[in-house]
Parts: structure tokens; C-alpha cells; sequence
């Protein structure tokens, strides 16, 4: 993965470290992360390494419990909640939760959590078109864009003007690697790649704004996941349309497929960020 240099080397440097530093936020979470690879580890073990961290655990039984999920009584269970949500979405909560998004001194911005909502979402709905498993879908497109607020926090003034017109498109990925060294999509590539995470996913996280067509399955399913929650949610247009036709999407398609992002979406933000 290449990053562009910049004429401000300490950029690099500042980012770097503050990546660092999230690897040892919260240690309840890394050990979370690594059962999750682990293939003798069973949703027993890793609900009781989670039980161990109430924020984690609470998230976890939180999104268990959304209305995406669609569970007719309430789940109270954290080893339930892991078979429910699968190793996957653990692992991306995880993460979420050791990077400190949801209590960040600088919040990322008001679109980054809608956002990620909705590229989840359609990633579940998309994921057997391209031969990849409804939960391991959903994770990647929760967490797709941890890189912003990873530049945010690393210098929260420039990254607000950087994306104060533009959020989330390949003008804005220019203008971040211009200032900070790499864009969101890389700084997330680096992140997921120093936790372990596997590596189609990192590949596919690292390089969901470049503009050619994705060789892998995994990176056409972000590709077009995220253009379809900009359709449902942001409700950008020309370009994303064009990603989703470059990767065999017909417009009936499209439109019936915004419209199911669109309906799952608020249950999964719910239960990311409901108290």
C-alpha cells in the first residue's frame, strides 16, 4: 500500500503514533480481537473476555438487541449476542470500542456514524452477490472508514475544513493525502492491518476509493456498498451510479436496493449509538 508524502513529514509521523497509541486504549478489546482469530475459541470464551469490559459488553448487546437484527425477545446474554452478530461483527465492535469513537475529545464527523450504518447495511444485503458471507459483509462495512476519525483526531481544525464541502469521495481522499500524508481509506488499511484483521478485508478497506474496478470479492462488495449508502443516505448521484453500474448493477437494481439500505439503517445507527 503506498502513502503519497507530503511536504509536512511530521503529518506522517503525528498519525502514526496516534494509531499507536489506540492499539493499547483498551486491552479488554485487543484480547477480543484476537479470540476472534483464534479457531479454538468459541462464543463462550470470547463472552466472557468481553464480559470483562462493560462499555464493550454493552455495545455488543446493544447492537445484538437492534432493530437490524430483528431478535423477538430481548437479548440479555453476551454469549448469545456473539452468536447472534458472529465473529466478524464482534471483532469490528471491538475495534470501534478500543478506538474510543464513541468518547474521541474530537468527534469525527456528524456523517461518519450514518454513514458507516449504511455501508453495513448494504453490505449484508449485497454480500451473497459477491459470494461473501452476510456477517463478515456487515462487518466490513462498519467499519470501512475508521480512518476519518483517525486524521480528525490527529488534527481536528484542518480535517473540518478538508471536510466542510467535500466528505467521503476520491476529491476528498486527494486533499487528505495532500495534507496528512494518506488518506482515510489508507490510515483505516494500516489500522486493520496492525490489529491482524484478515487480509482481503484490509486490501479491500485500503483501496475502496480507487477508482479502477476491484479485483477481489470482497473489495467489489465495499465498492458498491458504499456507493449505494451515498445513494440512500447522502443522496449523491452521478458517480456513485456509475460505480454500481461498472459493477453490473441495472437501474431497477439500484433503486430497489437504496431503498432496502435505506429501511435497515436506522436500526443498526441504533444500536451503535443508542445510551
Amino acid at each position: 500500500m503506498s502513502i503519497t508524502t507530503t511536504d509536512n513529514p511530521r503529518r506522517i509521523e503525528d498519525l502514526a503514533e496516534s494509531l499507536e497509541n489506540i492499539r493499547a486504549a483498551r486491552p479488554i478489546a485487543m484480547e477480543v480481537l484476537r479470540l476472534a482469530d483464534d479457531p479454538n475459541a468459541d462464543a463462550a470464551k470470547i463472552a466472557a473476555s468481553i464480559d470483562q469490559d462493560p462499555i464493550l459488553m454493552a455495545q455488543v448487546l446493544r447492537l445484538a438487541n437492534s432493530a437490524a437484527f430483528g431478535m423477538e425477545r430481548r437479548v440479555a446474554s453476551t454469549q448469545i449476542a456473539v452468536a447472534i452478530l458472529g465473529f466478524s461483527t464482534i471483532r469490528s465492535i471491538a475495534i470501534l470500542v478500543a478506538s474510543g469513537l464513541r468518547n474521541l475529545k474530537h468527534s469525527p464527523p456528524e456523517s461518519f456514524w450514518e454513514h458507516s450504518a449504511a455501508t453495513a447495511a448494504a453490505c449484508s444485503i449485497l454480500s451473497r452477490r459477491f459470494s461473501v458471507s452476510p456477517g463478515d459483509g456487515f462487518a466490513l462495512g462498519l467499519i470501512h472508514d475508521i480512518g476519518i476519525p483517525m486524521l480528525n483526531c490527529a488534527d481536528p481544525v484542518t480535517y473540518a475544513a478538508l471536510s466542510a464541502e467535500r466528505f467521503d469521495d476520491s476529491d476528498s481522499c486527494l486533499a487528505e493525502a495532500n495534507e496528512f500524508g494518506m488518506d482515510h481509506a489508507e490510515a483505516a488499511g494500516l489500522v486493520l492491518g496492525m490489529w491482524s484483521f484478515p487480509e482481503a478485508t484490509v486490501d479491500a478497506v485500503a483501496r475502496h476509493h480507487i477508482a479502477e474496478r476491484p479485483v477481489s470479492n470482497e473489495g467489489k462488495l465495499l465498492a458498491a456498498a458504499d456507493a449505494l449508502s451515498h445513494l440512500a443516505v447522502d443522496k449523491k448521484s452521478e458517480v456513485d451510479y456509475a460505480r454500481l453500474e461498472m459493477l453490473g448493477f441495472a437501474d431497477d437494481e439500484i433503486k430497489r436496493y437504496r431503498k432496502d439500505v435505506g429501511g435497515k439503517t436506522g436500526g443498526i445507527l441504533a444500536g451503535l449509538l443508542r445510551s
